[in-house]
């Protein structure tokens, strides 16, 4: 709720973005993938502007890209390959690391959001229906 004030609580978009986020903590990125696409398309259906990103979806993208990891399975495993002793040992160093990234991305884009507010499209006259003759 707190990156995400503009998307209702009950929304599908809620759910997609959990599951991508939870997907990507866990190192799975090629599962966080469609799961992106999806929260990205539940999104989109708030989004009044169709050409540009809304604000919360900028902000699903900068969290999503920053990529916090809690099991960097990717780098254990090249690790374990090359022959290291202790190829867990990056997991401390990993964390801190990319929790400093996606801390300093997920601040700078709410930083840069006051400056692109949302447009809010102008009101549409009330044009008068024509009478109908019976």
């Amino acid at each position: 709720r707190l990156l995400f004030p503009e998307v209702p609580a009950d929304h599908p978009a809620i759910g997609a973005m959990g599951m991508s986020v939870s997907a990507n903590m866990l190192g799975l990125s090629n599962a966080a993938t469609p799961l992106s696409i999806k929260a990205m398309e539940e999104l989109q259906t708030l989004n009044e502007d169709k050409e540009t990103a809304s604000n919360p979806m900028v902000t699903f993208m900068v969290l999503n890209t920053a990529g916090v990891q809690l099991i960097p399975t990717t780098i254990i495993g090249v690790l374990a390959a090359a022959g290291a002793q202790a190829p867990t040992a990056i997991i401390p160093t990993t964390l801190i690391a990319t929790l400093c990234g996606a801390v300093a991305a997920v601040t700078t884009a709410k930083l840069l959001q006051r400056f692109f507010p949302t447009k809010i499209p102008p009101p549409t006259p009330d044009i008068p229906l024509p009478e109908v003759s019976e």
